[in-house]
């Protein structure tokens, strides 16, 4: 098993069966959302803050699928102002504080494979980040 960045959320684990392998990538990716590259102009680690509002939202959702359908895919755009919010400008160009790009750009995938039609997928996509959230912060997520 290749660890994030070479793993990519895979399709099958939102749509099909959460396996040993989705789990070592939550693992990989919570611990590289954690990892602190800002000494080499990259970003500093994603704060709990940030992957929480995500997260609470996505719970507010799966408690009434039903009711807030139609708000999954605005989960995209809600990260998406995250992302929006976490830049900085250095020389001209764009520069990101902290890994909510990262973030934003590995769930997006995920928000597009949950169908409307089987409340499982959103069960399991809940339960990935819920994954990737337990090991951000077993690896010091602040």
């Amino acid at each position: 098993m290749n660890k994030y960045p070479q793993q990519k959320l895979d399709k099958a684990w939102v749509q099909e069966k959460i396996t040993d392998d989705a789990v070592e990538w939550a693992k990989s990716f919570g611990e590289f959302l954690q990892s602190d590259d800002s000494r080499n102009r990259g970003s500093r680690p994603l704060t709990t803050s940030q992957i929480r509002k995500f997260f609470g939202e996505l719970k507010r959702i799966q408690a009434d699928p039903e009711k807030y359908q139609e708000e999954v895919p605005m989960l995209k755009a809600k990260l998406a102002y995250a992302v929006g919010r976490d830049t900085t400008s250095f020389r001209g160009q764009v520069q990101y504080k902290t890994k909510i790009k990262e973030f934003y750009e590995e769930l997006e995938k995920g928000i597009d494979f949950i169908r409307q039609e089987y409340k499982g997928d959103l069960v399991r996509f809940v339960k990935l980040v819920e994954s990737v959230v337990a090991y951000h912060k077993f690896y010091g997520g602040k």
